[in-house]
């Protein structure tokens, strides 16, 4: 089987690090996206041939195109896409700053929109390929804590349940994976929490 050439978003952690690092070892070709390269020097080094990181950051929908169109016009052919950036945002509704609210939807939602709107004309006219949507369990179901994280990935499987009947035709696949519980950095590192929150401590960020 020829190997394939993958375009993956927030690699730097998590899921998208351990999926990098089971495709390099298998010889595939990543394109992997990160907002910081320190965080991902090793595997830079270690696989210069069939690893090829960039910047970017999700929220910034021209730099999403650009990325994307390049990346096509280098390779020539992409077969598959991976939209995973992200990451959880807990606390109750109202407790919830208009900053933290609109900041998860352009990532969680927006970004991973715009990423698939960019691909999808460069796949019909190589004749197909595969889109691959990280979610949740928490993209079917709901908890209290936890309302933006679930509005955002409620809307992403939306749109994709949806862009998956649209390019059907064109030989073009959609994934949904939803996983549950697993030890990423997810909740500890990655997530932010409400600022009204008692536990909040004025350190928690966001990682890709």
């Amino acid at each position: 089987m020829s190997k394939r050439t993958w375009l993956i978003t927030g690699v730097s952690s998590g899921f998208g690090y351990e999926m990098i690092k089971l495709l390099l070892d298998e010889g595939e070709k990543v394109i992997g996206t990160v907002r910081n390269k320190d965080k991902i020097s090793g595997l830079i080094e270690q696989y210069p041939d069939t690893f090829i990181c960039e910047l970017l950051d999700v929220t910034d929908v021209p730099a999403i195109r650009k990325l994307v169109d390049s990346s096509f016009e280098k390779f020539g052919r992409i077969d598959v896409i991976v939209s995973n950036a992200g990451y959880g945002l807990f606390g109750a509704a109202e407790e919830l700053s208009d900053e933290q609210v609109d900041h998860i939807i352009a990532t969680n939602l927006t970004g991973s929109i715009q990423f698939i709107r960019s691909a999808l004309p460069h796949l019909r006219t190589q004749g197909g390929g595969r889109i691959i949507q990280l979610s949740t369990y928490g993209g079917q179901v709901a908890f209290p804590g936890n309302s933006m994280y679930h509005a955002t990935k409620f809307g992403i499987e939306g749109f994709c349940e949806s862009v998956a009947q649209e390019v059907a035709p064109f030989n073009i696949g959609v994934t949904l994976v939803e996983p549950g519980g697993a030890r990423t950095e997810f909740r500890y590192g990655s997530a932010q929490v409400a600022k009204l929150m008692p536990e909040y401590d004025g350190n928690q960020h966001t990682v890709f």
